[in-house]
C-alpha cells in the first residue's frame, strides 16, 4: 500500500485525514515539522508528503524545504488558507512544492490532488529509469566499439586478401566455397557491429555461413537443422545472437564421430530456440560466460521478457524472445 505523510499541528485535521484515506493508503501522521522529518528518516519510500502551512516553530514551507534533504524525490503538497498565497507562489517558484490545496478541503478535491501527485511521481520514476537505461546502453555501445576497435583488421585489406586467396585456388571448389563463406561471415560482423538489432533473416544467413565453416572442421560430427518459418524473417533479434548460441554449443560440448553434436534452430511460443544434445567435455579452462551475459544485458534494452537457458531430457535449450509487437 502506498504511503502518505500528512503533517498538521491540529489533531482534528490529522484524524480526519486518516479516517478519509486509511482504506486507500498507508497513512503516516505528524503533529509538527520536526516529527515529520523524523518519520521521513525512518520511511524512505514515501512518494507524497502533505503539510499544513501555519504551524508553530516550523512552517509548512520550511518543513518541505528541509524534507528535500531527506527525500528529494517525494512530491510535496501544501495545505493552506487564502491569506498565504504569496508564500505559496514563492514556494512553487523555488520548486519546493508540487501543488497546493485550500483549506477547508473536501475528500473529493484532496483525493484528486493526491492521485495527480502519485501519477506525476510514477512518471518521474519511469523517466529516471529510462534515462538510466539509456546511459547504460550508451556505455555498452561505447564499450563494444572499443573492443571492436582493438580487434579490428582493416576490412579492405582483409577482403582483398580473401579475394586473392580465392583466385589462387581456381580448381578447388571446396576451398573457394570455404573462403567465400569466411568472407561473408566477417563482412557481416564488420558491417553490422554497431547495430543493436538485425532481422532474423539476416541473422540466419550469418549463422549458416558460420556453421558452414564449422562443418568443414567437424565434418559429419556436426549436424544442424534450421526450421524457422519465413513469416518470422522480418522480426528482430540482437545482432549476432543466434551465432553466439551456436558457438557456445560447439564450445561446451564434445563433438566427434562417436558423439555427433546436433544443433537445432526453431521457433517456439514467440521465442527463437537453439537446442543441442547435451554432452559436456572437459574444458581446459572454465568459460566466463561473457558473451551470454552481454546478450542478456542487450535484451533488457528491448523487452521485459527474459531469455531462458536450461537442461531438459538430455538437451540444452537457449531461448531468446523475438522482438515484435505481438505474442
Amino acid at each position: 500500500m502506498v504511503k502518505l505523510l500528512y503533517v498538521d499541528d491540529e489533531e482534528g485535521n490529522l484524524n480526519y485525514f486518516r479516517t478519509a484515506f486509511r482504506r486507500e493508503f498507508d497513512i503516516l501522521l505528524a503533529s509538527s515539522g520536526a516529527e515529520g522529518l523524523e518519520i521521513l528518516k525512518k520511511h524512505c519510500d514515501i512518494p507524497v508528503i502533505l503539510t499544513d502551512q501555519r504551524m508553530p516553530k516550523m512552517t509548512g514551507v520550511t518543513f518541505l524545504k528541509k524534507s528535500r534533504e531527506i527525500n528529494q524525490e517525494a512530491l510535496k503538497i501544501l495545505v493552506t488558507g487564502f491569506s498565504d498565497m504569496d508564500t505559496v507562489v514563492n514556494a512553487i517558484n523555488h520548486g519546493n512544492i508540487y501543488y497546493f490545496i485550500h483549506k477547508p478541503w473536501s475528500y473529493h478535491s484532496m483525493r484528486i490532488v493526491i492521485q495527480k501527485a502519485l501519477e506525476a511521481f510514477q512518471l518521474r520514476v519511469e523517466n529516471k529509469n529510462l534515462q538510466l537505461k539509456a546511459e547504460i546502453q550508451e556505455k555498452e555501445r561505447i564499450s563494444s566499439q572499443l573492443i571492436s576497435l582493438r580487434n579490428q583488421v582493416n576490412p579492405h585489406f582483409l577482403f582483398n586478401c580473401l579475394n586473392t586467396l580465392r583466385a589462387m585456388v581456381p580448381g578447388n571448389d571446396h576451398a573457394r566455397s570455404f573462403i567465400q563463406h569466411l568472407s561473408s561471415t566477417y563482412r557481416y560482423m564488420l558491417e553490422h557491429q554497431e547495430e543493436n538489432t538485425q532481422t532474423i533473416q539476416n541473422e540466419l544467413k550469418f549463422t549458416k555461413d558460420y556453421i558452414y565453416l564449422q562443418n568443414v572442421r567437424f565434418g559429419e560430427a556436426l549436424i544442424y537443422d534450421i526450421k524457422v518459418p519465413e513469416s518470422e524473417y522480418n522480426n528482430l533479434l540482437p545482432s549476432g545472437s543466434i551465432q553466439l548460441l551456436v558457438e557456445n554449443a560447439l564450445k561446451h560440448n564434445a563433438v566427434s564421430r562417436n558423439k555427433p553434436l546436433t544443433i537445432e534452430i526453431f521457433v517456439d511460443d514467440c521465442m527463437i530456440v537453439v537446442r543441442n544434445n547435451y554432452q559436456t567435455r572437459n574444458a581446459l579452462e572454465e568459460s566466463l560466460g561473457i558473451g551470454q551475459q552481454n546478450l542478456m544485458k542487450r535484451l533488457t534494452f528491448f523487452t521485459d521478457i527474459e531469455p531462458e537457458f536450461y537442461l531438459a531430457a538430455g538437451y540444452y535449450y537457449a531461448k531468446l524472445p523475438i522482438l515484435r509487437n505481438h505474442c
